[in-house]
């Protein structure tokens, strides 16, 4: 009999719960347009949201197909974030279909995540189609450098305080516990706790990081004291490369590899029999022996460039949780630097 009260009682405050509206119930909608920018956006929120995002990592995010059940996402969304540079030429006309007057442009809903990043590869003077996919605003691929990582989850900050005002001392400390986390995790604890990640940021974006490094401390170079990515990638640092888009520039500039070809004739136009030709002479000439290719584009061309000049094509996903080993955004940057180093050692 006991027993029968206890389950009454809580069935009537389950009931309770789900008519009051429950915690769960409370949650904020977060859909992002990029599984790179809903990962930080967890970092961020926590259990106070539940984040989805638009398109997967094997989808090229130039070309996502505006399908109904996106925009049902998007009806029950409190905020959207895109980022901003336009890449995501798709997103207007699912807003438009989801009916969500909350996250439409200008919104309070709506953020982007570019804001405050130094932004690469901007077109200077009059640009047209004819020079392939160029994106106005320059290059968009902005989630390749852990840096702007940083810029990123200041930007969701910044709409997830607007939509929910009342949890923003929580959504600030989680935000400074991932800038630091980043900092740690790209220069190594102890330069950052010696100079402190912004700083440290700074050199590396204006290249004198290294220089700097070669300042003797304490009777030792600081280089000696540098540690996370930075150190783990050294082994690539100035190398050259041929990349089949331009997905890797952040990337590059951060990691010291240099771009010198790409597959494609111009971004976003596939390669033609003789731009294929031309590659295999650059890559003859040059030496070099690494083709890095987001693993969204077809095989075929890289795979036929490989074997005709026996360079290393280098697959690699440039999205989370596009492979099992990548699910959040610190696991996705291992990943390309374990991959990258793993495929200079053979």
């Amino acid at each position: 009999m006991k027993s029968a009260k206890r389950y009454t009682a809580l069935i009537l405050c389950l009931t309770a719960g789900i008519l009051s509206g429950s915690p769960a119930d409370e949650r904020i909608t977060v859909v992002t347009t990029f599984s790179d920018f809903a990962s930080i956006a967890r970092e961020i929120g926590g259990d106070r949201i539940i984040v989805d995002y638009l398109s997967h990592g094997d989808q090229d995010p130039h070309f996502v197909p505006p399908k109904p059940s996106l925009a049902l996402k998007l009806k029950k969304a409190d905020l959207l974030v895109s980022t901003g540079c336009d890449l995501e030429m798709w997103l207007p006309t699912l807003v438009d279909k989801a009916r969500n007057k909350n996250i439409m442009d200008g919104a309070v809903g709506f953020i982007t995540a570019s804001p405050g990043i130094d932004i690469l590869e901007k077109p200077t003077g009059a640009v047209s189609r004819s020079e392939g996919d160029v994106h106005l605003l320059g290059n968009p691929h902005i989630q390749t450098s852990a840096m702007n990582w940083k810029k990123i989850s200041a930007n969701i900050l910044i709409g997830l305080k607007r939509v929910d005002p009342e949890n923003s001392a929580f959504y600030e400390q989680n935000q400074q516990r991932f800038v630091d986390r980043v900092d740690r995790a790209m220069f190594g604890d102890d330069l950052v706790e010696m100079f402190g990640g912004d700083q440290l940021e700074s050199l590396l974006e204006a290249g004198t990081l290294f220089e700097f490094l070669e300042t003797e401390y304490e009777g030792e170079k600081l280089l000696g004291k540098l540690g996370g990515w930075l150190k783990q990638a050294l082994p690539f640092r100035g190398k050259d490369v041929i990349a089949y888009h331009k997905n890797w520039a952040y990337f590059a500039r951060d990691f010291g590899l240099n771009v010198i070809g790409f597959i494609e004739v111009k971004p976003g136009i596939p390669p033609t029999p003789k731009h294929v030709e031309d590659t295999i002479k650059l890559i003859e000439d040059s030496g070099v022996d690494l083709m890095l290719v987001a693993s969204y584009f077809e095989r075929r061309k890289p795979s036929t460039i490989s074997q005709k000049t026996g360079i290393k094509a280098l697959f690699l996903p440039v999205s989370v949780g596009e492979d099992p080993d990548t699910s959040d955004n610190f696991k996705l940057m291992n990943y390309w630097i374990d991959s990258i180093n793993a495929a200079i050692a053979e």
